[in-house]
């Protein structure tokens, strides 16, 4: 009985990762053997299976995807991703809440990548983990959104304006109530600046902090009780950061401007 292409593409791990490799290019035999640290004894048979199949083609020494291997390679790809940031931190993710994140972009998770889960360290609950200091003012612009109220925030926001880094701030209308009554100096100089922005959302939300910059994603979720534990979640991949815009781009539009 003929392996389905299901089995063929997941049910080996190294047919998956000659299939990943060739996504980028056609490659030798030894290019395959060096890159994926396998001996011919071991690729032959596998390369052998995905050219009954269909999805790779041989020409000379030379491997390349078909049409077919293309198309499904190029699929298959999200499902690896979002299943691998899913996997690294599985007890994290089993107790987020991730409702009313719209489904266009929570489709592309996988997109988040190497990310850091940082626990919160009792010692220090309020005060910013180092790798979030260390680049937030070093970004040329900062976009953010928080449904959690953090008392360095007001400042932090004005003092990032000040540096010249542009800095797009949306907030729940509860955070929006705290910051007027009890930071209203620092409110009032953040919007004095010419390179700020104020939303305020009433959209429901599992987001606690998104912060998107050119340089990293500062994200936080409530858990499925609706509680902000302090864990923290940052990831400095490309695909991250335009993942993280795209998610505040969302969010923003459906916010009114105040400033």
């Amino acid at each position: 009985m003929k392996d389905s292409l299901i089995d063929i593409i997941f049910n080996s791990e190294k047919r998956k990762n000659v299939l990943l490799l060739l996504l980028e290019g056609e490659k030798s035999r030894e290019e395959i053997k060096t890159s994926l640290n396998v001996t011919s004894t071991a690729l032959i048979p596998q390369i052998k299976k995905l050219k009954e199949h269909g999805l790779v083609i041989q020409n000379g020494d030379y491997y390349i995807l078909t049409n077919m291997g293309k198309v499904l390679v190029a699929n298959m790809l999200p499902l690896l991703n979002a299943v691998n940031v899913f996997e690294e931190n599985s007890n994290y993710w089993l107790n987020r809440d991730l409702n009313n994140i719209p489904e266009s972009i929570l489709k592309r998770f996988g997109e988040l990548g190497n990310c850091v889960i940082i626990d919160p360290d009792l010692n220090y609950l309020f005060e910013f983990p180092r790798e979030f200091t260390d680049n937030i003012f070093k970004s040329t612009y900062v976009m953010a959104f928080n449904a959690y109220f953090h008392p360095q925030y007001p400042a932090l926001y004005s003092n990032l304006a000040e540096n010249g880094i542009d800095v797009s701030l949306v907030v729940t209308s509860s955070v929006h109530e705290r910051m007027k009554k009890d930071y209203a100096d620092d409110i009032r100089r953040f919007l004095d600046f010419e390179n700020t922005g104020l939303f305020v959302s009433n959209e429901t939300t599992g987001l606690a902090t998104l912060v998107s910059t050119d340089r990293f994603l500062f994200l936080c979720f409530f858990n499925k009780q609706g509680q902000y534990d302090h864990t923290i979640l940052m990831s400095f991949d490309s695909n991250a950061l335009q993942w993280s815009k795209e998610l505040f781009s969302f969010l923003k539009e459906k916010a009114e401007n105040i400033a």
